[in-house]
C-alpha cells in the first residue's frame, strides 16, 4: 500500500491541453443538454467554439512592459474602489519598473559581453 501511494505521489498529473478542453466542454454540452439545460450546453459548446477558433494556439506570456501598462491602468480604478489596496498597487507598480531596469541593464551587459 504503501509502494502504491510512493509511486502515486512521483506520477506526474495528466497535462493539460488545449484539445483535452475543447473535448471535455463538448462531453459537458453533452450532459447538460441529455438532462435538459440547453442553456449550460449552448454556453459550453461556445466555450469550445472560442477555444478552438478565436483563441491562440500557443499563446505567449504578457511582456513586462504590457504588465506595468495594464496595472497602471487599473491604479486609479483601485484608488477610487478599494483605497486600502492602493499602495499596495503603486509598491507594485514600482517594483515592477525596478525589475524592468535591471533586465535592461543585464541585456546591455549581455550585449556588450557578446
Amino acid at each position: 500500500m504503501n509502494n502504491d501511494l510512493m509511486a502515486s505521489r512521483k506520477a506526474k498529473p495528466p497535462q493539460v491541453t488545449r484539445e483535452g478542453v475543447v473535448a471535455d466542454l463538448r462531453r459537458l454540452a453533452d450532459l447538460a443538454e441529455a438532462s435538459g439545460n440547453r442553456v449550460s450546453a449552448v454556453r459550453a459548446l461556445k466555450c469550445a467554439w472560442r477555444i478552438e477558433h478565436v483563441c491562440p494556439i500557443r499563446p505567449v506570456p504578457p511582456s513586462i512592459d504590457r504588465i506595468i501598462e495594464v496595472c497602471e491602468t487599473i491604479g486609479p480604478l483601485v484608488h477610487r474602489f478599494i483605497p486600502e489596496d492602493a499602495a499596495r498597487v503603486s509598491a507594485t507598480v514600482a517594483g515592477l519598473r525596478r525589475c524592468r531596469m535591471e533586465l535592461i541593464a543585464a541585456e546591455r551587459e549581455n550585449a556588450t559581453v557578446h
